[in-house]
């Protein structure tokens, strides 16, 4: 469907005013499934279909005055494999209004990743697949939940100062949509960014108010593209969950490209937990096959060495098919992708 076929659907429906047809605005989305094989070391060795991310969007901005642009974002997650009429709901993902301009910054309004979300970009060389380093870094039992999207949240960011950027997010009810009389549901979130050259970083830090402890997490992010064919990339996280206990994870990653078309990347990641026999490390290694930066093709194996009291797996973060793992056993997973972006 094109833009205008889709404009007049939307205005039909009730679902955007007419004023949206003066701003300059875009329909966007991204398709990515794949094919896996999820063995989780114990009982469970089955073929599954994941969606892994998908969404479908729109974003539009429009210049009201010198440093004054209004803009939009709605995103809804799509899973392709499945489709439970009773689950469908709209604006699952960053959803937003704001204003910005060059000279001061951005501020917006809505629910969106937060600043400590977004800093382990420079690291993460396999983002929406098995593999993804939060399979570790966002265990709630073990490490806490750092890496969220939160609802009722209000974000600055400062313009760049010589590659430099600083994010503020502030969420006043991360659950429901009222804050209630004395609620505990807030979150504070916060990174400074760093885009120089070759050289990208974050330093971010979280804290969530539960009433009770109080959990809190630092992040440190860095990415360094040492040659034009390879790139490396490192985190290091300490977080606390909601009962106090502390966890690190830590962990490097490369990404090295064969040809113009083909890449090979690889990481490895250790969790290690406050918990008695709750560490775990993770590995991953993939070919990835560009036929444009638009359009890729993957083939991953990733997997997670499990202590006796940890059953985490290389396959639950940020896919529609996520069965848990065993105590104790290493779950492995082997995956063939396609990710289309337009």
């Amino acid at each position: 469907m094109n833009r205008k076929h889709l404009l007049t659907s939307l205005i039909a429906a009730g679902l955007v005013v007419p004023a949206l047809a003066t701003a300059d605005w875009t329909l966007y989305g991204r398709a990515h499934v794949s094919a896996d094989v999820l063995d989780d070391g114990a009982d469970y060795n089955e073929f599954n279909v994941s969606s892994n991310s998908s969404r479908l969007g729109f974003r539009g901005e429009r210049e009201f005055r010198e440093q004054m642009i209004g803009m939009f974002q709605i995103e809804q997650q799509v899973d392709f494999d499945t489709a439970a009429d009773n689950e469908l709901s709209f604006a699952t993902r960053d959803t937003f209004v704001g204003l910005r301009g060059d000279a001061w910054g951005m501020l917006r309004v809505g629910k969106f990743d937060t600043p400590f979300k977004r800093a382990r970009g420079p690291a993460n060389f396999f983002g929406d697949q098995v593999g993804d380093l939060r399979n570790l870094a966002r265990s709630a039992a073990q490490t806490g939940r750092f890496d969220e999207r939160f609802n009722n949240s209000i974000h600055y960011q400062t313009p760049s100062f010589g590659g430099l950027t600083w994010n503020i997010q502030y969420s006043n009810e991360t659950d429901g949509a009222t804050t209630v009389d004395g609620a505990d549901n807030k979150a504070y979130s916060t990174s400074l960014n760093l885009s120089l050259g070759d050289l990208t970083g974050a330093l971010a830090y979280e804290k969530q108010e539960d009433g009770d402890v109080n959990p809190d997490a630092w992040r440190l992010a860095v990415g360094y593209r040492i040659t034009e064919a390879f790139r490396i990339g490192g985190l290091y996280q300490n977080s606390e969950t909601v009962n106090g206990d502390e966890a690190d994870v830590y962990g490097l990653g490369g990404q090295f490209r064969l040809s113009p078309s083909m890449y090979l990347n690889g990481h490895v990641f250790q969790l290690d937990s406050d918990l008695d026999d709750a560490d775990a490390t993770m590995y991953a290694l993939g070919l990835e096959y560009r036929i444009d930066s638009d359009l890729r093709f993957y083939g991953n194996i990733a997997m997670v060495d499990n202590d006796d009291a940890s059953a985490l797996t290389p396959w639950g973060a940020a896919r529609s098919s996520g069965p848990g793992g065993a105590m104790g056993e290493n779950a492995t997973a082997f995956s063939l992708g396609m990710r289309y972006d337009f």
